[in-house]
């Protein structure tokens, strides 16, 4: 959709600073130093509150200057004590409401030196070495950072050393130019990618150092950071950092969004062009142009939302195929998965369909020759075109792809289905400011599984029966893939069944496929790839 809530400024403005993500550790009452020591040198972290958290930490070496578009380094090693008690830098990125879309423009904020993670862990020192959840974190790959999320709540009270981390952005990290091909590293349009791995690599080789164990890692992402985790699969250079892999709201399926490397490329020299750079190195002169620019400039290419957007590719020496080829076929590291949707995923973005010729005009623009079609299935009724727009978009772009997904997994690896159904989950803003009421809205179960506050809601608002749903989703994505997990909720056989989550209690549906129309997308080009 070109229309994105207007609000969702809000969301993106929250990327550039982190109130209070970890002042409740750095100054409780019995807050106190901590020290771990990594390959590269000592850190000093804080503990507090029950909770360790070391925040900032290096995992690769800040991919400036001639690392610019080069896969990530290691980081080069510091004597003495390296404080681990703010946040490091977000990575460069344009806050927008084109900019998210790829679409260009926006403010700048953050810097290119953003390669780190925060690692938080149970206070106290641990019998034996905890099972470790990695986070990615989403924002159509050009906005987001890992302290947008505090996971103290989820570490402390389910016993696990929580890590979440940055990854490039934008052009900085999706861009692809046949130039790069002369550094050895292919067409490019996968750094983003490889900054996820490298952060992999790096849990896999330091995190027992803060009590985890580097042989239980569960890997969980929301959004983008699902899709990018959909590609990690399809990397054989993924085998054996992580042992599970929770999908949220990030249906990699989607056929729009799956691109090859050496398309992507295509696009780079009017790319640089746009930017000035016309002569013979294009690629030398992109490298000395400030990040703001690059952060700043509109995309030629195919990605997450289509054409004009970032994201990753396939077929390049990172992902050496389509991952829904490899996926049907089973050439991908092969673990137990769980993937869920939010059931009004669409909502967030509709809030600017206020009449029936926006929403004609928006679904020609989406579909194409299928926009009359997708019309007739999904007419505006009493709530509104708004409604209507943000269901086909929901089923389209999330829920089908998804669904498709499972099936395709679940001929390989054992896989667990969900969707998130509170319609009542707290929103930062009341529905009159927003404009249409969000549901059960794309990002709305994060709140839930964190515990904790973050941009779009706070959990102090949540009902008790709400607080409860919070916790049995906190401690099954703590448990995923172990066998109390497995004894409550069965797998995904054939097309269901879903597990539904809501305040009231959960329930398992076998109806998912048909609720969300995917026999219909099934028999359009939008359909997601089998």
């Amino acid at each position: 959709m070109r229309s994105f809530l207007f609000l969702l400024l809000l969301f993106l403005s929250g990327c550039a600073t982190h109130p209070g993500k970890v002042d409740q550790v750095r100054f409780a009452r019995d807050a106190e130093a901590v020290m771990a020591t990594t390959e590269a040198g000592t850190v000093r972290g804080v503990e507090g509150a029950g909770t360790q958290a070391f925040l900032g930490v290096p995992f690769a070496a800040p991919p400036v200057g001639d690392l610019r578009w080069r896969a990530p380094q290691p980081v080069q090693a510091w004597q003495g004590v390296r404080d681990a008690t703010r946040i490091g830098s977000d990575c460069t990125q344009a806050l927008g409401r084109r900019s998210i879309l790829g679409g260009g423009g926006g403010i700048v904020v953050g810097s290119e030196d953003c390669l780190y993670l925060n690692i938080y862990a149970p206070g106290g020192d641990a019998a034996e070495a905890r099972p470790v959840m990695i986070y990615i974190p989403g924002g159509a790959f050009t906005v987001g950072a890992g302290a947008n999320y505090d996971p103290s709540k989820l570490a402390r009270e389910q016993g696990r050393v929580v890590v979440t981390m940055n990854y490039r952005l934008g052009a900085l990290g999706w861009l692809a130019h046949p130039g790069f091909q002369a550094t050895g590293e292919g067409f490019g349009g996968n750094f983003g990618l490889m900054d996820q791995q490298a952060a992999l690599k790096w849990v896999r080789r330091n995190i027992a150092a803060f009590g985890g164990d580097p042989g239980d890692v569960t890997l969980f992402a929301e959004s983008a950071g699902a899709w990018t985790a959909c590609y990690l699969m399809a990397s054989p250079q993924s085998e054996g950092l992580y042992q599970r892999v929770i999908m949220q709201s990030g249906g990699c399926l989607e056929p729009s969004s799956l691109v090859r490397a050496q398309d992507a490329a295509q696009s780079g020299p009017m790319f640089a062009e746009r930017l000035g750079c016309t002569g013979e190195d294009q690629v030398a002169c992109l490298k000395a142009l400030p990040a703001w620019r690059l952060s700043r400039a509109a995309s030629l290419r195919a990605g997450i939302n289509g054409p004009g957007s970032w994201g990753p590719v396939h077929t390049d020496a990172t992902v050496p195929e389509n991952p829904a080829v490899a996926i049907r076929e089973g050439r991908f590291t092969r673990v137990p998965v769980l993937v869920g949707t939010n059931l009004d995923e669409g909502r967030l973005f509709a809030n600017e369909v206020q009449d029936m010729d926006r929403y004609q005009k928006e679904t020609i623009w989406m579909y194409g020759d299928q926009g009359e079609r997708v019309l007739a299935r999904y007419p505006a009724g009493e709530d509104g075109p708004a409604y209507a727009i943000a269901a086909n978009f929901t089923d389209q772009r999330f829920a089908c792809p998804s669904q498709a997904l499972r099936r395709l997994l679940a001929q390989h690896v054992p896989v667990w289905g969900y969707e998130f159904a509170d319609r009542e989950a707290p929103f930062v803003l009341p529905d009159w400011i927003v404009g249409l009421d969000l549901g059960a809205y794309h990002a709305s179960e994060l709140a839930y599984v964190f515990g904790t506050r973050w941009v779009f809601a706070d959990p102090k608002r949540f009902t008790p029966e709400q607080k409860a749903l919070s916790e049995r989703m906190q401690r099954l994505w703590a448990t995923f893939g172990r066998s109390a997990f497995a004894a409550e909720w069965p797998r995904v056989e054939g097309a269901g069944p879903a597990r539904v989550f809501k305040p009231e209690g959960d329930v398992m549906d076998n109806g998912f496929f048909e609720r969300h129309h995917c026999d219909f997308w099934d028999g359009t080009p939008f359909g997601a790839v089998h």
